[in-house]
C-alpha cells in the first residue's frame, strides 16, 4: 500500500517540526552541558543519549505518521528542521543564556570553595576528637 502525495507532503512538513523540536532538545542539552558538565566522557554520553532519543523520535514519527515506512524525505525534513532551528534560533538562545551560564559557574565556584573550607574544618575538628589532640604541649 503506497502513500499518497498529500500524505508524503504532510509527513515532510511535520518532520520539519520534529527536527525543530529536536533542535530545542539539543539546546537544552547544550545548556546543561555548558552549565554543569565539563568532562569529555560526560559530553560523549550526553551526545550519545541525544542521538538515541533522536533516532527513536524519528522512528516513532515514521510509525505514527507514515505507517512505519522510514523514508528519505522524513530524514531530510528532520535534518532541515534541526539545521534551520540551530542556525536561526540556536545562536540567539545561546547568546541569551550565556549570562545564566556564567552566573551558574560563579555560584558553583563559590559553593565548592565554601564547601571545601567547611569540610577541611570538619575534618580538622574530627582529627582532634579522634586522636585526642589538644593545642597544649
Amino acid at each position: 500500500m503506497e502513500l499518497s502525495f498529500a500524505e508524503q507532503s504532510q509527513a515532510f512538513l511535520w518532520s520539519l517540526l520534529l527536527g525543530a523540536a529536536l533542535g530545542v532538545l539539543y539546546g537544552v542539552i547544550k545548556f546543561i552541558r555548558f552549565t554543569f558538565i565539563s568532562g569529555k566522557t560526560a559530553v560523549f554520553l550526553l551526545d550519545t543519549l541525544f542521538m538515541l532519543v533522536s533516532a527513536l523520535a524519528v522512528f516513532l514519527f515514521s510509525v505514527g505518521m507514515i505507517r512505519g515506512y522510514v523514508r528519505f524525505y522524513v530524514l531530510l525534513g528532520a535534518f532541515l528542521g534541526f539545521a534551520a532551528y540551530r542556525m536561526l534560533f540556536g545562536r540567539l538562545f545561546f547568546r541569551l543564556y550565556r549570562p545564566v551560564v556564567r552566573a551558574c559557574h560563579s555560584v558553583q565556584s563559590i559553593f565548592f570553595r565554601k564547601s571545601k573550607l567547611f569540610i577541611k574544618k570538619l575534618l580538622k575538628s574530627g582529627r582532634k576528637i579522634l586522636y585526642n589532640v589538644s593545642g597544649k604541649k
